[in-house]
């Protein structure tokens, strides 16, 4: 039985609001075998240096890298991103990119101020902006400076972003893997639907007990048997047991690697044998970036109305 829990779950990029194209990403080719590409490390670092004294950007932080990161708000006691390849956060960011004589090439307000979304650490985005986004703490304001050979290179970007150009962002870091939108969806959800026993997890998962058998057997490290319905949340049915004959969806709750969406076997995991309940899903612990085929977009919020009907 094929249903949207089968096969493993998967994170790719999207495309990411003209900040980034295969084009952009790249490095100029070399001529021949025999040109090598230009090294502009301290012609980029001389120009940064007089841009900062110019606009007297005193707080700046050059990196090892050569990227000069300009603090504006920093919240050190939130939470901040991790990078990496795999398992990487997924960052939500406003942004404006611009030249250092003030033209602006890209900015989040051309794209209906909709934050730019992508793995950190995964290399979905220009380096310098990778590694001046996991300096930041939800909330933070900074500006990155960021020297040619961490933007766009001997290549530059279309004919915006001239070869070899130091760039400058200014950016606010919105979200770390959509919790906080998610999160407002959920609540807007709840209240419209007038939920009262909702309960919220630490996850970002929303649990809704609706029968509970508090002395039959519970579920977790278990194989457990589950009648579903999934909907989006305007009410569309993405996947139901009815769809499958009518036959339970079989899995061992706290697998590892797990067997279902996290999302799903962590709800389960709080369920007893002929409990009922509602899961009310976070998109990180859904299908994230990828979505589900084309029948659950990228970073959607789920419903699962659940019943376990057997524990082994």
């Amino acid at each position: 039985m094929k249903t949207f829990f089968s096969g493993k779950l998967r994170r790719l990029p999207v495309a990411l609001l003209g900040l980034l194209t295969a084009g952009l990403l790249t490095t100029a080719c070399k001529k021949d075998d025999t040109t090598a590409t230009p090294d502009y490390t301290a012609t980029d670092d001389a120009t940064i240096t007089k841009y900062l004294a110019t606009n007297s950007l005193t707080t700046a932080q050059k990196q090892t890298s050569g990227l000069y990161y300009v603090p504006l708000v920093t919240n050190a006691s939130a939470a901040k991103p991790v990078a990496g390849k795999v398992d990487g956060n997924t960052v939500s960011l406003l942004y404006t990119g611009k030249l250092l004589d003030g033209t602006t090439f890209d900015a989040s307000s051309l794209h209906n101020n909709v934050p730019v979304s992508f793995k950190l650490g995964a290399g979905q985005v220009i380096p310098g902006f990778d590694e001046g986004t996991a300096l930041m703490h939800l909330g933070d304001s900074a500006i990155f400076i960021i020297p040619s050979g961490l933007a766009y290179g001997p290549n530059g970007g279309g004919s915006a972003i001239p070869a070899n150009s130091v760039v400058r962002f200014n950016v606010k870091l919105t979200d770390i893997n959509f919790a906080l939108t998610d999160d407002k969806l959920i609540k807007n959800y709840i209240a419209l639907n007038s939920i009262t026993t909702a309960q919220k997890q630490a996850s970002g998962l929303y649990f809704v007990p609706g029968i509970t058998n508090a002395t039959a057997a519970t579920t977790t490290g278990k194989t457990v048997s589950v009648l579903y319905t999934g909907k989006l949340l305007d009410g569309t049915v993405f996947d139901a047991s009815s769809q499958h004959g009518n036959v339970p969806l079989q899995f061992v709750v706290g697998a590892t690697p797990k067997q279902v969406i996290p999302g799903f076997d962590e709800g389960i995991a709080l369920m007893h044998k002929g409990d009922k309940a509602t899961l009310l899903i976070p998109s990180n612990l859904a299908y994230g970036l990828t979505g589900a085929g084309t029948s659950v977009p990228a970073n959607s919020v789920l419903r699962f109305d659940v019943e376990v009907t057997d524990v082994k």
